[in-house]
């Protein structure tokens, strides 16, 4: 599952959405593309705000860009 996010307002909605969605279809992994610009730190906390959802068991950084993915627990 691909999801795009083009803002980073919109982020933490689109992220919860697709994270439920993802649960609910059964899927094992949700790759995000984010279309607005990232730092470091906020990699981070990014990172972290995935992590904090109970059906997410991992999430990690992807070649070193704005792509990341999150692995869901079933």
């Amino acid at each position: 599952m691909n999801t795009k996010i083009r803002s980073r307002t919109a982020f933490p909605r689109m992220l919860e959405e697709t994270l439920f969605k993802a649960y609910q279809e059964g899927k094992r992994s949700v790759d995000f593309l984010l279309l607005f610009p990232v730092s470091e730190k906020d990699k981070d906390q990014i990172i972290a705000q995935t992590k904090a959802h109970s059906v997410v068991l991992d999430a990690k950084w992807r070649f070193g860009t704005v792509l990341f993915t999150a692995y869901i627990r079933h």
